[in-house]
């Protein structure tokens, strides 16, 4: 192997040590907080649909020892460049033909210390009714005979989403390798709908696998 993949490698079984620390201590903070409100088993004693995602953020936070809760945006020390461009577990292709990063949206954060970074979006309703855009096997975007990209439903399940970076705004920034999202359900579960988001990869982590990914380089035309 060339030294560029044996560094990729090593960074790799570091990162999937993190990760798998990081899910469980959030699985562990979310049990406590269920515990300690009287609720065990109801995700929605923490993850109430009835409060804001600021609200169930800064409590959350009390179950993570020597935790910073920060607000969405928030210039405090400690809580500077927590909103960063993280890559997609593969290459997503928009209409133009350029490849596609992302910002995960502005919502409060939880900066736990080794530097996990958990970003959390808290909603009022079990269903999120929603559309988004079509792509393929490949990442490239599906269009109609106009030339337009085709929209499909995408409406989720779910109490609130997580997501977490097991390194802040070190690299990779990338989901599928140092950053991943959960969905809370009746339990916190890597997302189960779009392997983009690091779905896919977290579960062959969690279940002894490796990271499911693909270097690229984003904002740049995808060349065929």
């Amino acid at each position: 192997m060339t030294l560029p993949t044996l560094l990729a490698n090593y960074k790799d079984r570091e990162l999937i040590t993190r990760t798998k620390k990081a899910y469980s201590v959030i699985e562990q903070a979310a049990l406590m907080a269920q515990q300690d409100l009287g609720e065990p088993g109801d995700m929605t004693s923490i993850f109430d649909p009835t409060k804001t995602s600021e609200e169930v953020t800064k409590n959350f936070a009390k179950y993570f020892n020597g935790a910073k809760y920060c607000e969405a945006g928030s210039n405090a020390d400690g809580c500077k460049n927590l909103h960063y461009k993280i890559k997609y577990a593969s290459q997503l292709v928009n209409a133009s033909g350029i490849t596609q990063g992302t910002n995960i949206t502005n919502h409060p954060r939880i900066v736990l210390n080794d530097g996990t970074i958990i970003a959390l979006e808290q909603y009022s309703t079990y269903v999120q009714e929603q559309s988004c855009l079509k792509y393929d096997e490949h990442g490239n975007p599906v269009l109609d005979s106009d030339g337009n990209q085709i929209a499909k439903d995408c409406s989720q399940y779910r109490w609130a989403t997580i997501y977490f970076d097991v390194n802040g705004a070190q690299n990779p920034n990338q989901f599928g390798r140092d950053a991943f999202t959960l969905y809370v359900r009746d339990r916190i579960m890597p997302d189960p709908t779009w392997s983009q988001s690091g779905g896919e990869s977290l579960r062959s982590i969690l279940s002894g696998g490796k990271p499911v990914y693909s270097d690229y380089v984003i904002g740049q035309p995808w060349e065929w």
